[in-house]
């Protein structure tokens, strides 16, 4: 028979539910040995479960978690406990420890052998100098001793025997002090290395600091000895997952390869080893309380007025920023290549658990993540998507096709915001961002760079200008452009050709729009012409259109093409 008992600090009134714990006398302090043995990596956060299995004798015992993480909080803790029959769980405390301890007999050791470095630096120093005094005096000796000596040979009271003795004999008291003075250098300088070693071991046992930990103690009770297995759980926050995605479509589009993945980065300070990973869409920092109602007040509307180059000036840009920032997304280089292909191996792929509010991903092999703070990617698996492909083409502000792939995602779990790493065939397009989730079932667009081989011109057939109107004159503004699409591939595609809309903002300034002999798509937003255009292999079509712009001739308009 196996007992189980569980505890939080969100169950308070557990005490009135279980026997008195036994006197604080009768514990018996246990240290165990306990491994991280799962964890579930939410994305800015994890939560830690470590398992310590005790043999305990009967009685009432309090089992120390140590060493754990000092960032953990105190509201993330859970613990439970199973094994004897009986065994009750009467809580735990949660403390901030500080562990290690100062060297002080290192220190004392080193101090003590740095003064004895000191004082034989100092006696070296002095003998030097005394050495070094002998052979300054000898050196001056040498230096007068020739013209004495010359007076003393010229009156006779000196021989040249005499001299040369001389000479011999201050050249070898010269050449010992040399000598006795390069054998104290030689020591001198063991003596300074020594000293440079000693400090530098001291200085890094005197800023000695003892590490914070935190540490779980639980307190449970046995009715008789046996084993034990306690779990403690626990949150902190530098830890969390990113998903990643690989797209990768067939030239001819009939076929798309997507697969999943868990980026993991964590820098707890604590490894896991050979630990069940669970990946968790739940945004447990965030909070769960709805926002509250602001009082919302509506006032006159007063323009500001911008002028050119002055601080706090608008830049116009050329392009609109949508279009900018899709043009940039879909100019990738190509810079990789697909892996080439080969027998498929069978994928590993995570089991899917729906929590209501959110989804949890289960790894379904033990991994290890340690405390790096690098990523470190864990498939989730391949998704089955039957592509349909679509081109967009956007010809005043691009002269490219842009690929897009138009797919319901079948589940069995959700497509999280990420970047894509997206392949056409062999060809790199580039690593493309998935904007939003994508819930089961549902359908979804997804971009996949640009295809040169369908190519695209626009021309601007007409443009005039000049009054209209015999009673009431006008301005008029009329354009007119040509668009010419070509297939070059070697199958027959589908392209969306959109155009902008001037859209005027007053009743005065009137728009007609010419949209050509090519029938334009409906329900399009306003400000928006667009045509859809089936394109057989090789197969070039034409798409003419305009509009024309009236509005009095006392009002100056702008924007217009």
């Amino acid at each position: 028979m196996r007992f189980v008992a569980t505890l939080s600090l969100t169950a308070p009134l557990l005490a009135l539910t279980v026997p008195v714990f036994a006197h604080p006398d009768a514990e018996r302090i246990t240290q165990v040995s306990s491994r991280v043995a799962g964890v579930t990596v939410y994305p800015k956060r994890a939560q830690i479960r470590r398992v310590a299995e005790q043999q305990l004798s009967a009685g009432a015992h309090r089992l120390i978690f140590q060493r754990l993480p000092k960032e953990l909080t105190a509201d993330s803790v859970r613990v439970s406990a199973a094994g004897v029959p009986g065994v009750v769980l009467h809580g735990f405390d949660l403390r901030s420890v500080l562990l290690g301890s100062p060297p002080v007999k290192e220190v004392e050791a080193l101090e003590k052998r740095l003064q004895g470095l000191t004082d034989q630096q100092r006696t070296l120093n002095d003998q030097r100098a005394v050495h070094q005094r002998h052979l300054d005096t000898i050196v001056e000796t040498a230096k007068k001793a020739p013209d004495g000596f010359a007076g003393q040979l010229s009156q006779g009271k000196a021989q040249l025997k005499t001299w040369r003795e001389l000479l011999v004999f201050m050249e070898q008291r010269q050449a010992n002090q040399v000598k006795a003075i390069q054998a104290i250098d030689l020591k001198l300088r063991d003596v300074s290395q020594s000293l440079k070693l000693v400090r530098a071991d001291l200085k890094k046992l005197r800023g000695f600091r003892q590490q914070a930990f935190q540490q779980v103690e639980v307190l449970l009770e046995t009715p008789r000895a046996g084993k034990v297995m306690v779990e403690v759980e626990y949150g902190l926050a530098d830890a969390g997952w990113t998903p990643a995605h690989d797209a990768r479509l067939d030239v001819n589009g009939k076929s798309l390869e997507w697969r999943s993945y868990g980026v993991v980065r964590q820098s707890t300070g604590e490894h896991w080893n050979d630990v069940a990973l669970t990946f968790s869409t739940a945004q447990p920092a965030v909070s769960s309380t709805p926002p509250a109602l602001r009082e919302w007040f509506i006032h006159p509307f007063t323009p500001e007025v911008y002028y050119p180059g002055a601080p706090g000036a608008r830049a116009k840009s050329a392009l609109p920023s949508r279009a900018m920032r899709q043009s940039r997304e879909a100019e990738s280089a190509l810079l990789d290549e697909a892996p080439a292909a080969g027998a498929p191996a069978q994928e590993a792929r995570v089991s899917v658990s729906d929590q209501g509010t959110s989804v949890s991903l289960n790894v379904p092999r033990r991994v290890s993540i340690p405390s790096d703070g690098e990523p470190h990617q864990i498939p989730i698996g391949p998704v089955a998507l039957v592509p349909e492909i679509d081109y967009r083409v956007i010809p005043r502000y691009s002269s490219h096709a842009y690929l897009e792939l138009n797919a319901t995602h079948p589940g069995p779990w959700p497509l999280l915001p990420g970047p894509v790493k997206s392949f056409v065939g062999k060809d790199f397009v580039g690593t493309l961002p998935l904007r939003s989730e994508v819930p089961v079932s549902s359908r979804f667009t997804f971009p996949m760079g640009i295809d040169r081989a369908l190519t695209v011109k626009r021309l601007r057939l007409a443009k005039q200008t000049g009054v209209t109107g015999l009673i009431q004159k006008k301005n008029f503004a009329h354009y007119r452009f040509e668009v010419t699409l070509t297939n070059n591939k070697s199958s027959a595609q589908t392209v969306r050709v959109l155009e902008p809309l001037p859209q005027s903002t007053v009743s005065d300034i009137q728009i007609t729009v010419e949209p050509g002999a090519v029938a334009p798509m409906k329900d399009l937003p306003p400000g928006q012409l667009g045509w859809r255009l089936p394109l057989a292999a090789g197969e070039k079509k034409v798409v003419v259109w305009g509009y024309k712009v009236e509005w009095p001739q006392d009002v100056r308009v702008s924007g217009l093409e």
